[in-house]
């Protein structure tokens, strides 16, 4: 604890709402864009009628990607090695 360096809470709850929406924004539009490449790619099969598991399946994934990008900048920042 005591090498760690003091912030503001005002700064640390910017970021953690900067880096909500950052992730909230991904996530939908990953949703959103899956749902329609499902409905316009996959006219009249199984995969339009599964558009719901598509985008859930596709929001799945960009969340991950964002976690090991957000792992990595704050292993970068904070010194730490993973």
């Amino acid at each position: 604890m005591s090498g760690q360096p003091k912030r503001p809470a005002v700064q640390t709850i910017v970021i953690a709402l900067v880096l909500t929406g950052a992730v909230t924004a991904a996530a939908y539009y990953a949703w959103i864009y899956a749902n329609i490449g499902a409905r316009t790619y996959a006219r009249g099969t199984l995969l339009t009628d599964m558009r719901f598991f598509i985008g859930l399946l596709a929001v799945f994934v960009v969340l991950t990607f964002a976690d090991r990008i957000i792992g990595f900048i704050a292993a970068r920042i904070g010194g730490r090695k993973n």
